[in-house]
Parts: C-alpha cells; structure tokens; sequence
C-alpha cells in the first residue's frame, strides 16, 4: 500500500504501450485516495517514454503520457492488485510477487487478452486502447 492508498499496478510486456495507458486511464477514473496506479513491463528496458502513438491517443482523449518512463516488474514494490494485459503478464506477476494473493492477479480484459499494438499502425493502438478503455471502466466498479 502507498499510505493509505492500495496500489494497482497494470502489466504489459515493454511497458511503453498498453500499461502506461492503462495506468492513466485509471488514475483518471479510480478514487485517488483510495488508490495509487502504476505500471511496469516484463521486458521493458527501463526509462523508455510511451510510444508516440500511444502519446498522441492518449492526448486526443485529454490523457498526459508525456511523464511516463518503462520500467521493470522487477523493479516495483509489491502491489494490491495486478492487472495484466495477457496471461503470460499474469504467470511474471505471480513469481515477482510470490506473497500476494492469487485472486488479486488478474486479466485486464478477462478471458481476452488486450493485443500488443507496438510496431503496429493506429488503427491497432486505438482498437487497444478501446478494449482498455471499457476493461478499466469495468474494474473501477469492481474495485470500488
């Protein structure tokens, strides 16, 4: 926890594309104090900005990834909650954090993955960050 505040940490692997807009789109949307959101990759060579289509999507939807720098599973505090964009984000998740409970390490788009857009046109970004947009509304209500 960050204070008082459980965190929700969004996986992707390069952590340059789907988490970090995952990660803004519920900073936007989550309780902020009750939650602190992050995001990190499973192969992301750290301090990497987002990719500037995901920048620029992001913008037109009045979100600000200019801040956003790759970082490491690794790298990060135990969360409260997982949310990884396919399974294999899932399968890290449990060996980097071996402690936290199971059912806090989840699918963000449960049973579907949420495709990797990276090196794609923006036609694939923008269907990601659509399927993104939709599974984070669903977890804000699930998370409360």
């Amino acid at each position: 926890m960050t204070g008082d505040r459980a965190t929700v940490l969004f996986v992707c692997s390069g952590n340059i594309c789907r988490s970090p807009y995952a990660e803004v789109v519920a900073a936007s949307m989550l309780d902020a104090d009750r939650f602190a959101v992050a995001s990190a990759g499973t192969i992301a060579m750290t301090g990497l900005e987002a990719t500037d289509t995901m920048q620029d999507i992001a913008a037109d939807k009045g979100l600000d990834l200019s801040e956003h720098r790759s970082r490491l599973l690794d790298d990060v505090p135990e969360p409260e909650w997982v949310i990884g964009m396919e399974q294999h984000h899932l399968v890290a998740a449990r060996s980097a954090f071996p402690g936290l409970d199971p059912a806090r390490i989840r699918l963000l788009d449960h049973p579907r993955a949420v495709p990797d857009p990276y090196g794609r046109g923006r036609a694939v970004y923008e269907s990601a960050t659509s399927q993104i947009d939709a599974a984070v509304e669903h977890l804000v209500t699930v998370l409360g």
